[in-house]
């Protein structure tokens, strides 16, 4: 047998495998159904706005400016509603946000970032100015961010897992005075929404 007959019958031969490998995988294709696709999560619905507005803090000596409230979608299945207002004595300023991010962690981490982000006790100086601090308030993750220099900051608490109280100041004296704004909220209150 020749080279060139042997090489034509291993040829012949890889043909009728692969031609009886593809004829009895066909039936098998045919006979198996495609799964059914995954149904997309359903999220969960936000409170109104309406009731994060009435939840806005009286804080004795402050004047309540404008109010904002909207939802934002981030995707699909993921939103937060919120409730913005702007509280002024003087000179000083003071932004207080009430949000329902449904306890998504990108709403959350969006809405909430230094408590999503930094662990329970953390605590850092930066630039020997700006102290970020994670706390609990009240059995509820908290964190702020004090620059004592430029006298601004943010207080954060996330109650619930779900609805976040924040206060961002400038102008104001410390740190308490911005941790005050986030106690007038009615926390108990806030959790409680659906």
């Amino acid at each position: 047998m020749t080279l060139h007959t042997r090489a034509r019958q291993t040829f012949e031969h890889a043909g009728t495998v692969l031609a009886l490998a593809v004829a009895c995988s066909l039936p098998l294709v045919a006979q198996t159904q495609k799964p059914a696709p995954l149904p997309l999560p359903v999220p969960v619905p936000t409170v109104a706005t309406s009731a994060l507005e009435r939840l806005m803090p009286v804080v004795d000596g402050w004047t309540k400016g404008r109010l904002v409230s909207n939802r934002v979608d981030l995707s699909e299945t993921c939103a937060y509603s919120f409730a913005d207002a702007v509280y002024t004595a003087g000179d000083k300023k003071v932004n207080v946000t009430l949000a329902d991010t449904t306890g998504d962690q990108a709403a959350l981490g969006t809405v909430a970032t230094m408590v999503v982000t930094f662990g329970d006790g953390y605590s850092m100086l930066i630039d020997k100015t700006t102290t970020i601090k994670r706390l609990t308030l009240n059995g509820s993750p908290a964190a702020y961010r004090w620059n004592a220099t430029t006298l601004n900051g943010e207080f954060i608490v996330v109650v619930g897992g779900r609805f976040v109280a924040k206060a961002e100041g400038a102008g104001v004296e410390n740190i308490e005075v911005l941790r005050d704004f986030v106690e007038h909220v009615n926390l108990k209150a806030l959790g409680e929404l659906k």
